[in-house]
């Protein structure tokens, strides 16, 4: 929950001395001439925050010309809370007097929680720690928290900028950070994959080094018949007991098993599939909102429809008790797709297992037959241990590739699968929107036209979609008139301040003349918006208007006194 607090601000660019209470709630409008400086509070609060005004630039002093003699450069300081903790951000341009920390203000950031100074060094990691406290981007909050003249609206964002927004809304950088883990995990395991490949390779051809030496002083040895003997005993003691090895776990292999177990993972991820699918059918009944759904009930009671009462609040209540006994039967399946999954890959490291017993059978069997061709000739003791050992830490190394090369499917299909476009996240994206979507339908009956988020699933891209429905025909937002962008503009910047005060708590907004181009009846659509959006909330609106139908709203006129703004309440 992040409560702003209080602004204070001086040597602004045509603001000398201005201090602000954002924590006292109800609609404050700011009114005066243009030029006046009415939207210099805003872009003060905005350039403390993320040191660029709202039009984008850094250069904020008080023009030279109307510069007072006791000019000192340009301070403002913001408090707002977060939690338990309170916060400070001040930010100087060119600034001569003192700061908090004895030093003075020059062009310096400081962050500062519980009074005391947050040690970070260099602006763009303190402003990087700044942005993780807010837990908002500038394109954020410029998006939901700030709507004003000459800025972007979020219709006209690109796809993948509303992407980010949407992601900081519904924070979910949770599920881009766990992807990230998963992309560093995966590369470390294929890097993993290089060496220990890299390793067999080198073992491969110091193996075949050996056996070359090795045949040569075979060939070069004579009269060593017992010798020869004692080896071959050996070599059959040995493939006798991997021989009995090969056929105790070749009992474990079977073509039906080769089958059937692809065959099962299939079905199962196939009925997860069915399982969420009937999910999101029960939330769709039962996700509807109270108020809509007690106001649904009232009106058929006082229709004496008493089954039709009872039909939807069965099918509501039917629709929650679907909703767990599809959990849990979505999470049984999980379990026993990690079964399947777990004991294909023992299935498959068994294969491998047979497979290079298979092969060391042969060489046993190789060498047997060259000792019996040989009978007068006696293997070098030396470069047939070193074969043994080579064998055996080749096999080794083989096994480790097999096993890495399992963790590496596993990363793939995490990647491809839970943390792709078509899994956790696009499931979640679907359902937040419907939280905006609940927001933008609440006031269809004010602004008497319908305007709605979707994602595309289906698509590789995962486009946003923006439908407008104006008396039952759907509309393309550049086929609206001026006034009809401006009120579809002001609907969305609303519903997305409501999703960002459900997720982050923020307690402000600010409106910057946003009755442009609006007929009086249009005025009167926005001013019913707002007091039914903002009625809990600080909200500060500027416009040039002199008398809007608001209630129960205050006053803060602009004037400006010799080239600065002078703010006064009425």
């Amino acid at each position: 929950m992040i409560q702003f607090i209080s602004l204070h601000i001086r040597g602004f660019c045509s603001i000398g001395e201005c201090s602000l209470q954002l924590n006292q709630p109800g609609i404050t409008i700011i009114r005066g001439a243009n030029g006046n400086g009415k939207s210099s509070i805003f872009s003060a609060l905005v350039w403390c925050l993320y040191g660029k005004n709202l039009k984008g630039i850094s250069n904020v002093n008080t023009w030279i010309e109307s510069q007072p003699k006791d000019y000192k450069g340009t301070y403002v300081d913001l408090y707002f809370q977060k939690g338990e903790d309170t916060y400070q951000i001040i930010r100087c341009l060119n600034f001569k007097d003192i700061l908090e920390d004895g030093a003075k203000g020059n062009s310096r950031l400081l962050l500062i929680k519980n009074a005391e100074l947050v040690d970070i060094k260099g602006k763009n990691a303190l402003q990087d720690e700044i942005n993780r406290v807010l837990g908002m981007s500038y394109s954020l909050f410029m998006n939901s928290i700030m709507f004003g003249q000459g800025i972007k609206r979020l219709i006209q964002e690109s796809n993948q900028d509303k992407k980010k927004i949407f992601e900081e809304v519904f924070d979910l950088e949770y599920l881009n950070i766990a992807k990230g883990i998963a992309l560093e995990d995966r590369n470390d395991i294929l890097r993993d994959i290089n060496q220990v490949e890299n390793e067999s390779k080198i073992l491969k051809a110091q193996l075949e080094e050996n056996r070359e030496t090795y045949f040569r002083l075979r060939a070069q040895e004579k009269s060593f018949t017992s010798k020869i003997k004692e080896e071959r005993r050996k070599l059959k003691e040995e493939r006798k007991s991997l021989t009995e090895v090969l056929i105790k776990k070749q009992k474990g292999i079977s073509e039906e098993v080769d089958q059937s177990l692809p065959m099962k993972i299939r079905n199962v991820q196939e009925q997860i599939v069915q399982m969420q699918a009937l999910i999101r059918e029960a939330k769709q009944i039962s996700n509807k909102p109270l108020d809509e759904v007690v106001d649904d009930i009232i009106s058929l009671l006082k229709r004496h429809k008493y089954d039709t009462v009872i039909t939807k609040l069965s099918r509501i209540r039917q629709a929650f008790k679907d909703i767990e006994k599809h959990q849990n039967g979505l999470e049984h399946l999980r379990e026993r797709l990690s079964q399947l999954n777990q004991t294909q890959s023992q299935y498959e490291k068994l294969k491998a297992e047979c497979k290079d017993i298979a092969s060391d059978l042969a060489e046993i069997d190789y060498e047997i037959k060259k000792l019996g061709e040989e009978k007068k000739k006696v293997m070098s003791p030396e470069y047939r241990e070193k074969i043994r050992k080579l064998r055996k830490k080749l096999r080794k190394v083989d096994e480790d590739f097999h096993n890495k090369e399992c963790d590496l499917k596993d990363y793939d299909w995490l990647i491809s699968d839970p943390l792709g476009n078509n899994g956790i996240k696009a499931y979640i994206f679907d359902s937040s929107l419907g939280f905006l979507n609940q927001e933008l339908e609440k006031y269809s009956d004010v602004l008497g036209f319908r305007i709605g988020f979707e994602v595309d699933l289906q698509g590789a891209r995962k486009e946003f979609v923006t439908t407008i429905e104006i008396d039952g025909h759907y509309a393309d937002y550049e086929e609206l008139s001026g006034g009809q962008k401006q009120l579809c503009n002001i609907a969305m910047a609303f519903a997305m301040n409501q999703s960002l005060t459900a997720s982050k708590g923020i307690n402000i907004a600010f409106l910057d003349e946003v009755f442009e181009s609006l007929s009086s009846d249009n005025i009167e659509i926005v001013c019913q918006l707002i007091q039914k959006v903002f009625e809990n909330k600080t909200l500060f609106l500027i416009s040039h208007i002199e008398s809007l139908p608001i209630r129960n709203s205050k006053i803060l006129q602009v004037e400006k006194v010799h080239g600065l703004s002078c703010y006064k309440s009425l």
